[in-house]
């Protein structure tokens, strides 16, 4: 393969990926609590065995989430909740603790409080938060603290990872710790009767994806340009 063969592969590869990532943040325009996802490029410059001239190629380097907050929404539902700030709301897994900026809560059966996938929403000590059937006139005050009208009922953990950016997703609107240790919160508080939305902006995600399908197009005319350069050439060659 021809240097213009491995730039524009490199090129479409590069442009698959960043498609991929647009297109996901697009789906989840509307996930509560959901984080966009950008891409990371450099150039790398290969030097062919021999000498020659150097192909410059583009390599993914890596994927970053966006952590500004999303817009909140009033909902006036008791258990829907909003972090006014940076840090988690943390949820059991069977692989350990799961976190999550969706406080969209309910309670299940046991009365157990319960993210969107039934998963347990834990409390400051790790374990699940019951509510007690008689419980009435739920408040949580912004420090994370649940009454009711049989008094105290728990606290919510609500927590911060000092690198945000190792965290993996899970799914279900849920990240994992990836190796990122869990700190404290520093002034954020909790907003009873709302939700955060996904901080995902539509239009620029959009023209992104345009974009991105413009220069794929324009790359692979480039590539079927050179080869029928190629192939022309051949075929003069071996008619004469």
């Amino acid at each position: 393969m021809e240097n213009i063969g491995y730039v524009g592969l490199s090129q479409q590869l590069a442009m698959q990926q960043q498609m991929n990532i647009t297109a996901n943040n697009i789906a989840n325009m509307n996930t509560p609590g959901f984080k966009a996802t950008g891409v990371l490029f450099k150039d790398f410059i290969n030097k062919p065995k021999g000498g020659g001239e150097e192909i410059n190629q583009v390599i993914n380097q890596a994927t970053y989430r966006n952590l500004a907050p999303g817009s909140m929404s009033r909902t006036g539902n008791t258990l829907d909740l909003a972090l006014n700030g940076a840090g988690y709301f943390v949820v059991q897994t069977p692989n350990g603790p799961g976190y999550t900026r969706d406080g969209s809560f309910s309670l299940n059966a046991a009365g157990e409080l319960i993210n969107q996938s039934g998963r347990q929403v834990l409390s400051d000590g790790g374990q699940p938060i019951v509510f007690p059937p008689e419980a009435t006139d739920i408040q949580i005050t912004p420090e994370g603290v649940i009454t009711s009208s049989v008094g105290e009922i728990g606290r919510l953990k609500i927590t911060n990872l000092d690198q945000p950016q190792k965290m993996k997703r899970l799914g279900d609107n849920l990240l994992s710790a990836g190796g990122a240790r869990e700190i404290p919160v520093e002034k954020t508080s909790v907003v009873q009767g709302s939700v955060e939305g996904s901080n995902v902006n539509a239009v620029l995600e959009m023209n992104k994806m345009i974009e991105l399908l413009r220069m794929y197009q324009s790359t692979a005319r480039m590539l079927q340009n050179d080869h029928d350069r190629i192939r022309g050439a051949i075929q003069k060659l071996t008619s004469v």
